[in-house]
């Protein structure tokens, strides 16, 4: 199991640990409300080195990357970065990925289902070794700053012009003796950056960004509060909804894929269904009290008849109440529909409307600072 370079500065500080595919992750450091109301209230810094990172030559960067990802990469500008996926042979999601043009490199950063060994598996399969891909994962850390202030946490780290960092960028950084690559992308509905730091550097820049954050009255956070702060800004996360249901057509993550392009991995399988017609659709509900078996797996009921399940949930400290995803036939998916919880008569859930919160960096306007 890969263990993060941070491990033991986390543990010193009290985190507890988890596995997810093969790799170790810090899934908590305080109680999650505490950690929820660092992220919605101030700052807020992650240890994401569960992540999977690697560098390829520009060179050699589109073509090896273009006919692995569904999205398409020849389309990335110099400093950007797209959002789109891995598929299997099957087109079922093996990784959520960033593609990042980067000057002279690509960089793929990965959240995935497959284990370090079985990812490598798929690289070499595609020609990784020809087009010079270097796997980043044990060599550098991944620190994540999210938040209504974590603009203030970044610059303080990297000075004002990394305010001017629009979304799903990326752009280098001096720190200490090294570089630092910063991407401003986060899934919180807040403002967020990741932090690609080398080992050597990861413990003194984890602890001054910690620092910083708590400054601005956040502090440190585990991997768990995310499944929660992704669900309410309804941002797609493969550990939760993406692992219970894995097909990219019903978990509407078409906006991620390219149909246009002649090679993919898992293209012939997604189109044939896309082809045929999709029978089922996620959707967001909510339920108030008496539903405490609101959960993944737990059914949804209209009258007598079992009509959807939900795929993930969540407790909004916000909103005081439970949120979730839930798969329902594509006829009924829509919002402003009542149902049961686990029987005929059991708590109400309504289907809603995504995302139900307003984030508080909607109010901020960064280029007036």
């Amino acid at each position: 199991m890969r263990i993060s370079p941070l491990k033991s500065r986390l543990a010193a500080a009290g985190a507890s640990f988890a596995g997810r595919c093969g790799v170790e992750i810090c899934a908590k450091c305080a109680e999650i409300e505490t950690e929820y109301r660092f992220v919605r209230d101030a700052a807020a810094v992650t240890d994401f080195s569960f992540m999977q990172t690697y560098r390829i030559p520009e060179a050699a960067a589109i073509d090896f990357l273009d006919t692995l990802l569904a999205g398409n990469v020849a389309k990335v500008r110099f400093g950007r970065m797209l959002h789109t996926f891995l598929a299997d042979s099957n087109g079922f999601l093996v990784a959520d990925c960033y593609v990042a043009n980067n000057d002279d490199e690509f960089l793929l950063v990965c959240e995935s289902l497959a284990d370090d060994a079985s990812m490598n598996e798929i690289l070499q399969r595609h020609g990784a070794k020809d087009a010079g891909i270097e796997d980043l994962s044990q060599s550098h850390a991944v620190i994540g700053i999210d938040g209504y202030k974590a603009w203030a946490v970044v610059k303080e780290l990297f000075g004002a012009d990394v305010l001017g960092l629009p979304y799903l960028s990326i752009e280098k950084y001096p720190f200490e003796s090294g570089t630092v690559r910063l991407v401003r992308a986060g899934k919180t509905s807040e403002f967020g950056y990741l932090l690609i730091v080398p080992n050597e550097l990861a413990v003194p820049l984890y602890e001054k960004a910690a620092a910083l954050a708590a400054a601005q009255g956040g502090g440190r956070i585990g991997v768990e509060v995310h499944n929660t702060l992704r669900l309410e800004g309804r941002f797609f996360n493969i550990f939760a909804e993406g692992a219970a249901v894995k097909d990219p057509l019903v978990l509407g993550l078409q906006w991620m894929i390219d149909f246009d392009k002649e090679a993919f991995d898992g293209r012939d399988a997604i189109l044939d269904r896309r082809a045929k017609g999709v029978a089922e659709k996620i959707i967001g509900v909510r339920a108030g009290g008496g539903a405490e078996d609101f959960a993944p797996g737990a059914v949804l009921y209209d009258g007598a008849a079992q009509v959807g399940r939900i795929v993930a949930s969540c407790y909004s400290h916000v909103l005081g109440a439970r949120l979730g995803l839930a798969l329902f036939p594509r006829d009924i998916a829509y919002a402003g529909l009542s149902f049961h919880l686990g029987k005929s008569d059991g708590a109400v859930v309504q289907t809603i409307s995504m995302p139900p919160i307003m984030p508080k960096s909607l109010t901020v306007k960064l280029d007036e600072i």
